[in-house]
């Protein structure tokens, strides 16, 4: 009886500790997700798949950057398309690309002029930020 008793008090601690954690480590959903998804889905999403949320999180802030010149000597500034942004201090890439459906490419930059500035809305290649999100993910 005593062999059984005393495996039983080790792995107790070990499930106890796990529970405790797995309720700390509570899935932040950024706020911006809800300028772009219902509430609802986001809540099914973060059970169902913790993965895509953790994923859009990161995106919000590290797919694209702002550049004051991202062109070449050679470039010409009427070959990019435009967006309009209401706040460059503060975009919320999701949103903009599904109310101006905005693209870009998994091997190259994606630029584009902002409206009424001298800023570039400029991607990362997709396979750079995945590259990107995986380092970070390994943290």
């Amino acid at each position: 009886m005593r062999s059984y008793f005393f495996p039983l008090l080790l792995v107790l601690p070990l499930s106890i500790f796990s529970q405790s954690r797995e309720q700390t480590d509570k899935l932040h959903i950024d706020p911006r997700l809800y300028a772009v998804f219902e509430k609802e889905y986001l809540e099914k999403v973060s059970i169902e798949d913790p993965f895509l949320i953790k994923r859009w999180n990161f995106y919000l802030d590290n797919a694209f950057f702002i550049s004051d010149n991202p062109l070449s000597k050679d470039s010409d500034v009427k070959s990019y398309p435009s967006v309009s942004v209401d706040n460059v201090e503060h975009i919320n890439i999701l949103k903009l690309e599904s109310e101006q459906n905005l693209k870009h490419d998994f091997y190259l930059e994606t630029i584009y002029k902002i409206k009424n500035t001298d800023k570039y809305l400029v991607y990362l290649p997709g396979k750079d930020f995945v590259d990107k999100l995986n380092a970070y993910l390994k943290k």
